[in-house]
């Protein structure tokens, strides 16, 4: 086991912030009360820090999910270094060596399998050991602005996470309301609530896409985090510059990167295709049932793998036939546009048979779906003994 060096420096802020944003708090609103420009200074510092950790430092920087304009970099920088996690040329190698080498107790820096207080935080008490010379992140050592940030941090910590939320409480003579809520209470939140990305999404919640891990998805933590809750597709699909990829997700995180690409401020936003989605979970699906026929007799368990087999091609190839079914149309309807020897007799004929197979293509989808999802729940019922009820 590599012997770890104890970074005091961490240690100390570690300690002693949350109960200095604990007590400090109540002491002064006893004495002074509260401003509703303690709330507004509190939720501006709370949404810009966050969002300069999880669209900046996390999906751009250590993903490159995206590509942005340089002011907006700029703005990450600085905001993200007021969150008080550590530069981005730092936070971004120890995240790129988590994806490398998840859940492994010695080169992951914030592995589950020593302990959730380790995931959490414990890990930020002492001295990072490995990758001194950026090998996980030789991209980012190239970068100008990062190794700018970098050499400036604690200028930018300060100026930035501190200093600026006592100015903008500064007309109303209450700079140290700023000081206290903008500035540490915030600090404290916002790190345990990326904390808690490394804790409790690699403990709690569903894997769909993947098993090979611990990372897990829980909407319910996509509400502290910015969206960062559905951390199984994350670690399934890291280049995605969303996290929940359904309209119903909560991720603003992805709602603001839409954000500047629609003003043109980010762009070349990676997305991977439902069939890649789809994929993932049929084979993490297919590895649970596998699982459980591991006990079955021989012959039995052949014979269910041979079912599951014809269920997942026969539920693959359904949404590859509308996409063919969909690139054909596209490509009539582009012919004719371009006014083409194309008689919009034809045109309309071609398009009504489009239509007829979508419906009937998505028919086949969604019964595939369903005969998928019946094996499934039968194979969940199967015993040693070996048996399953007929499907059709």
């Amino acid at each position: 086991m590599k012997i770890r060096q104890i970074n005091w420096v961490n240690a100390l802020f570690l300690t002693l912030t949350p109960i200095a944003a604990l007590i400090l708090p109540i002491v002064y609103i006893s004495r002074y009360g509260l401003h509703w420009l303690d709330f507004v200074v509190f939720f501006i510092m709370y949404i810009l820090t966050g969002m300069g950790i999880t669209a900046g430092y996390h999906r751009h920087f250590s993903h490159r999910s995206y590509d942005a304009h340089w002011a907006v970099r700029l703005f990450f920088l600085l905001f993200g270094g007021a969150a008080a996690q550590n530069s981005a040329l730092r936070w971004c190698r120890d995240h790129r060596i988590h994806h490398q080498k998840v859940d492994d107790r010695e080169d992951d820096p914030y592995a589950i399998t020593r302990g959730l207080f380790w995931a959490h935080m414990g890990w930020v008490y002492f001295e990072s050991n490995q990758d001194d010379d950026f090998t996980a992140a030789p991209d980012l050592k190239r970068d100008r602005l990062l190794v700018w940030q970098d050499k400036y941090y604690l200028p930018i910590l300060v100026g930035v996470g501190f200093l600026l939320p006592a100015l903008l409480e500064l007309p109303v003579g209450r700079p140290f309301a700023g000081f206290l809520f903008g500035g540490l209470v915030r600090t404290v939140f916002v790190q345990h609530m990326t904390f808690c990305i490394n804790s409790l999404a690699h403990y709690f919640g569903t894997r769909p896409y993947s098993v090979d891990n611990t990372a897990r998805d829980s909407w319910w933590l996509a509400y502290l985090t910015y969206g960062e809750g559905y951390h199984n597709y994350h670690h399934r699909f890291a280049a995605d510059y969303r996290n929940g990829i359904r309209w119903y997700h909560f991720d603003p995180t992805k709602w603001f990167i839409n954000g500047l690409a629609r003003f043109g401020l980010a762009w070349r936003l990676t997305q991977y295709r439902e069939e890649h989605i789809l994929k993932a979970r049929i084979e993490t699906q297919l590895k649970l049932a596998h699982a459980k026929l591991a006990d079955a007799p021989e012959e039995f368990s052949a014979r269910v793998r041979a079912r599951l087999d014809a269920a997942r091609e026969q539920l693959e190839a359904a949404p590859k036939q509308f996409d063919e079914a969909r690139a054909s149309y596209q490509a009539l309807k582009k012919q004719a546009h371009g006014r083409l020897a194309l008689a919009r007799r034809d045109f309309e004929a071609a398009r009504e048979e489009w239509r007829l197979r979508t419906r009937q293509y998505n028919f086949q989808f969604q019964a595939a779906q369903a005969r998928w999802a019946l094996l499934l729940a039968a194979v969940s019922r199967v015993h040693a003994h070996g048996h399953l009820p007929p499907l059709g």
